[in-house]
């Protein structure tokens, strides 16, 4: 299957996504084009090559910071003693249909390219994320995603380690 991820826009189909999860369903239905409005993510969809209206799946970014402390040990060598700069992903989510066949892999390729592209920008030092349960940690930490060891459903990838 072939995809395109490009940013949200008017010719996306918001209202018919559907993963199966109400919070991130809700999500390009009601609050992801005033959030790019109002500039406080940067939504990212899927579609498929033959039909650009049609979101796949999708994922947002934005800025943010995680303090230092709740690193694990090893992870704190060499670093501030204050906040360090990350990318957040705030939310991924497959369209129901497309479950089981990848998408959510290239979502997260996807993200990774990104983030590092910022990186040449601006200072970043990790991608972080909060994981709804321990079945999607368990799927983050196959790219390498490491939990904090105080939460252990947000979990952070260092930019180094790619």
């Amino acid at each position: 299957m072939k995809l395109n991820i490009t940013a949200l826009g008017p010719e996306h189909q918001r209202k018919a996504f559907n993963c199966g999860v109400s919070s991130l369903d809700e999500y390009p239905h009601r609050y992801a084009k005033q959030d790019v409005k109002r500039k406080v993510n940067k939504v990212f969809v899927a579609t498929q090559e033959n039909d650009h209206q049609q979101i796949v799946g999708y994922y947002t970014l934005s800025a943010g910071s995680i303090d230092v402390i709740s690193l694990p040990a090893k992870h704190k060598h060499r670093l501030p003693r204050y906040p360090v700069p990350v990318i957040t992903l705030g939310r991924l989510a497959v369209s129901q249909q497309f479950q089981g066949v990848g998408v959510g892999s290239i979502l997260i390729a996807d993200a990774l390219k990104r983030t590092t592209q910022a990186s040449n920008i601006i200072a970043v030092y990790a991608l972080v994320l909060d994981a709804l349960n321990e079945k999607t940690a368990n799927f983050y930490r196959l790219f390498g995603f490491i939990p904090l060891p105080e939460q252990p459903l947000k979990l952070f990838l260092p930019l180094n380690q790619l």
